[in-house]
Order: C-alpha cells, then sequence, then structure tokens
C-alpha cells in the first residue's frame, strides 16, 4: 500500500471511529445513570416526618444506585418553594422531591396561587407511603379526654389555637373547629417542628400531627394524645378512640401520602431506575419494620399507578374543598 492510501485508510478508520463513540454517546449517558448525586427534595424541615422517612430511605437509596442521595430541606409556603423548585429543575433525573398530598390539594383551592399544574409539570416515579394524624395537647394541659378539651373551648371562645405544620394540620383542626362548634385560631408553621415547640411551650394550645412525630414525643411523655383520623385504631396509640368511634360530624377522609415525582419530561430510564431501587427497598422487612413502628405505612407503586392516583387525589381535594367550603389563604 502506498503511504498515501495508507494515511488515507488511518484517517478513515479514524473517522468511524469517532463516529461510533459520537452515535453510541447517548446511550452511554443514559446507562450510566446516575453518574452523580441525585438531589432528594424534601418540601419539610430536619425532624419533620417526611425528613425522617426520606433519610431511613436515603442512604439504602444511595447504596443501591451507587452515588450520594443528598436530602435537601426546603419548607415554607405548604410545600410550594419545594414543589416549585423541583417543577423548574432540569429533567435530567437528579432533581426529584418526596411531595405529600400537598401536591395536589395546593392548586385545588387550598392556596389562593400557586404556578403548577400537578399533572402537567412533573414525572411520577413512585408512591413511597401513608401515615394518619393524631389530636394532641401539652402532657401538663388539664384536658385529660377531647371532651374536657370540647367543653373548654366552648366556653372560652376565640381563647384557644390550634397550631399547624402541614396540610393534615390546617385541614384536621379547620374541622375540628367546625365540628364541635368553637371559635379557635389557627397559628400556622413552615414545618411540624416549630409548631410542636410551640405547643410544648404553652404558645399553641392543640394541633393535629403525624403519627411519626406525636409517637416520639407520647413515649417522652411530652404530649397528650386525644383523637386518632384513622378509620381503625392505631398500634402506636390502642388507646386514643378515632373521628368514626367517637361519632364527630364534618370530617372528611383525607390519609397522609408521600410520592416522588421529577420535573416533567424526566428520561425513562432514571424513573425505571429510581422506582425499581426504592420499591426493592421499602419492601426490605428491615425498612418495612423500621417505618411500620414511626407508623408510616410503605406503598410503593408503578410510575403509571401514580399518576392515576396522583389524578384521583386531585379530583377528591376540588371536591373536599367544595364541600367543605375551605376559603384559599
Amino acid at each position: 500500500m502506498t503511504p498515501r492510501f495508507a494515511s488515507a485508510a488511518r484517517n478513515l478508520s479514524r473517522g468511524l471511529t469517532l463516529a461510533l463513540l459520537l452515535g453510541l454517546a447517548p446511550l452511554a449517558a443514559h446507562a450510566q445513570y446516575p453518574n452523580k448525586p441525585v438531589r432528594l427534595v424534601v418540601p419539610f424541615g430536619p425532624g419533620s416526618a417526611t425528613d425522617t422517612f426520606l433519610r431511613i430511605v436515603a442512604e439504602p437509596l444511595g447504596a443501591a444506585l451507587g452515588q450520594s442521595v443528598v436530602v435537601d430541606n426546603k419548607p415554607g409556603a405548604m410545600t410550594v418553594l419545594a414543589v416549585e423548585h423541583v417543577a423548574k429543575s432540569a429533567p435530567d433525573g437528579y432533581t426529584v422531591v418526596a411531595a405529600t398530598n400537598s401536591i395536589v390539594a395546593n392548586p385545588a383551592g387550598i392556596l389562593r396561587s400557586v404556578s403548577y399544574d400537578p399533572l402537567r409539570d412533573f414525572t411520577p416515579i413512585t408512591r413511597l407511603a401513608g401515615t394518619s394524624y393524631v389530636l394532641v395537647v401539652a402532657a401538663d394541659q388539664p384536658w385529660k379526654t377531647l371532651d374536657d378539651l370540647v367543653t373548654h373551648a366552648r366556653a372560652n371562645p376565640g381563647k384557644l389555637n390550634y397550631a399547624s405544620g402541614n396540610l393534615g394540620g390546617v385541614l384536621y383542626g379547620g374541622m375540628l373547629q367546625k365540628s364541635i362548634g368553637a371559635d379557635m385560631v389557627h397559628v400556622p408553621y413552615k414545618s411540624t417542628p416549630p409548631a410542636l415547640l410551640e405547643l410544648l411551650a404553652g404558645r399553641a394550645h392543640l394541633m393535629f400531627t403525624d403519627l411519626v412525630t406525636a409517637s416520639g414525643q407520647v413515649k417522652a411523655g411530652k404530649v397528650r394524645p386525644l383523637l386518632a383520623t384513622a378509620t381503625q385504631r392505631t398500634a402506636l396509640f390502642p388507646d386514643v378512640p378515632t373521628i368514626a368511634e367517637i361519632g364527630l360530624k364534618g370530617f372528611a377522609d383525607m390519609p397522609a401520602w408521600w410520592a416522588l415525582y421529577g420535573p416533567a419530561g424526566m428520561p425513562s430510564e432514571a424513573v425505571e431506575r429510581l422506582n425499581r431501587e426504592i420499591t426493592t427497598i421499602l419492601q426490605r422487612p428491615d425498612i418495612r419494620g423500621r417505618l411500620l413502628a414511626l407508623g408510616i405505612d410503605p406503598a410503593p407503586s408503578s410510575p403509571l399507578g401514580l399518576a392515576d392516583f396522583t389524578r384521583e387525589q386531585s379530583q377528591s381535594y376540588v371536591r373536599l374543598i367544595k364541600e367543605f367550603n375551605i376559603q384559599p389563604d
């Protein structure tokens, strides 16, 4: 082969190799997901039920992915700050949000102005878990039962206040006020921990909080549970009556839940990988046992299952807000 033809052959070979590599580059990029840390945005502050739950999941998820999973707390505005942040993030699978039912309740009418659409602006990945709420008062308050509290509230209109640190606290507190016919003042907080501190300090009188937060405070003797929102008594508080048992009227069944969403347009490879790994983690006996002990019921789903659930929950909150004439904040 002449030098001229040899040089041409080498150049052609290099060109073909480069073209082949460039053609495979997108496939390689997808196959390598994740190739950097994944940011898991939590809409509540440290110490909240959502934060506690996600930190239990984040460590084994990082090990399964081979990358760090960074828990990023963004509390405020009834979870809107965190949810809108993720909606506007790059849809590459590296920023996701552990949303609560607020993601559908806020745009349904809980808040006056929300700039996202829960069905249009997010990629559903998997449901995570569910829980319920319990009404608590500080242990040094004189009310031993719900009847004690109701009697005092009715005799002192406008003198009691109820704190809230999440959607359940807002809505169940308002429903209780209407159900017992007593005027109380609502004091909202960015997250459950600061609301609980106000309760323990005596500046707030009562609050509905999730089972995760309540269980630790009850065991420590700091708060007293008076009423459970679950349809049946919970194993964490077997002596605490439910709304249905007492026969209180004017309450809606509104279980709390968590689900994982990414920005709209996430690559299917990232969705499938996250779904697969999280489903495996939530089904592990050790993880499941830890969560159940906190009052969290693991409930992973397919992405399609979460999409259907999101649509159903969005419609349910529209009906609930209309039925109870809930006015947006």
